[in-house]
């Protein structure tokens, strides 16, 4: 599922960012990366989403939540960095 995609107060894990590199690492600078933890906590006008990603908020337009890849995720009792499993 895409984050567009994704429901409200969803705890997600993202699993993939298919936008152009520049766009992908300024992203990664924000919190916004493969394996991390986002709550969506607000849908905005169009397909935006507003998400909390380590301790910050984030407003992203339809068509960029549109290439972000989560997956839903239950709450652990443990806080946790990443959600990607160790291979």
């Amino acid at each position: 599922m895409t984050l567009r995609e994704s429901p409200l107060g969803a705890q997600l894990c993202v699993t993939g960012v298919r936008l152009p590199a520049a766009d992908a690492f300024r992203l990664n600078e924000m919190g916004v990366r493969l394996g991390s933890l986002a709550r969506v906590t607000q849908h905005a006008a169009f397909g935006g989403r507003v998400i909390a990603v380590a301790g910050s908020r984030f407003a992203l337009d339809g068509a960029t939540a549109a290439l972000i890849d989560v997956e839903h995720v239950t709450l652990r009792v443990e806080p946790a960095e990443s959600c990607v499993r160790s291979r």
